[in-house]
């Protein structure tokens, strides 16, 4: 199965508005769940939409002004759907 690729913004706007945080929450949780091989994080410098972040694109699909948290249960429930279809 391919990894699911998880980008956040880490342009200077998101970064300051969450996506650090939310970058250390993705890692402890992949870690803790043995999910590291399944999950692949990329960080970008911009993904256009400064004023809407922190910016975080799952997949296919964006998604702004999110919290660690609710980027972790997104993250959860997408592996979730990928098991459910594989």
């Amino acid at each position: 199965m391919d990894r699911l690729v998880v980008e956040l913004c880490m342009g200077s706007s998101c970064f300051a508005r969450g996506n650090s945080q939310t970058l250390q929450a993705l890692e402890t949780f992949l870690r803790n769940e043995g999910l590291a091989d399944q999950v692949e994080l990329v960080g970008h410098l911009c993904l256009g939409a400064c004023s809407k972040g922190p910016n975080v694109r799952i997949g296919d699909q964006a998604y702004r002004e999110l919290d660690a948290e609710g980027v972790v249960a997104l993250v959860k429930q997408s592996l979730t759907l990928r098991k459910q279809t594989t």
